[in-house]
């Protein structure tokens, strides 16, 4: 199979301080999940794109799209970490994204009648 470039959940990211405001500033590093090596990520479906890596966010802490490279003959995931603009450690995920957080299931299509009034 070939490799592909997935856009995990969410498309836009949004990283909150320990404070409880957004993280501007903050960084996303991104590692092989096996090795610990640098891992790139990807601004484009094609994978030709690369982030620089740490991924720095915006000063209102969003960045996005992110692709994730899909190489099924090497099933390691990523192994992120994002730190605040002061080098504090925010949170960490080993095993992004989750070979197990596709779903299935139809297509599902959801109506909802809104009126607007502006």
């Amino acid at each position: 199979m070939a490799i592909t470039y997935v856009q995990a959940f969410p498309p836009l990211w949004y990283i909150v301080g320990l404070d409880g405001l957004a993280a501007g500033g903050a960084q996303l590093f991104t590692y092989d999940s096996l090795t610990n090596l640098p891992r790139d990520v990807y601004q484009d479906p094609a994978g030709t794109q690369p982030y620089p890596n740490p991924l720095i966010f915006d000063l209102n802490g969003t960045k996005g799209p992110i692709y994730w490279q899909v190489d099924p003959a090497d099933p390691n995931g990523y192994y992120i970490e994002v730190y605040d603009i002061n080098g504090n450690l925010l949170w960490s995920e080993d095993n992004f994204p989750s070979a197990s957080s596709g779903g299935g299931g139809s297509n599902v299509i959801t109506y909802i009648p809104l009126l607007n009034y502006i």
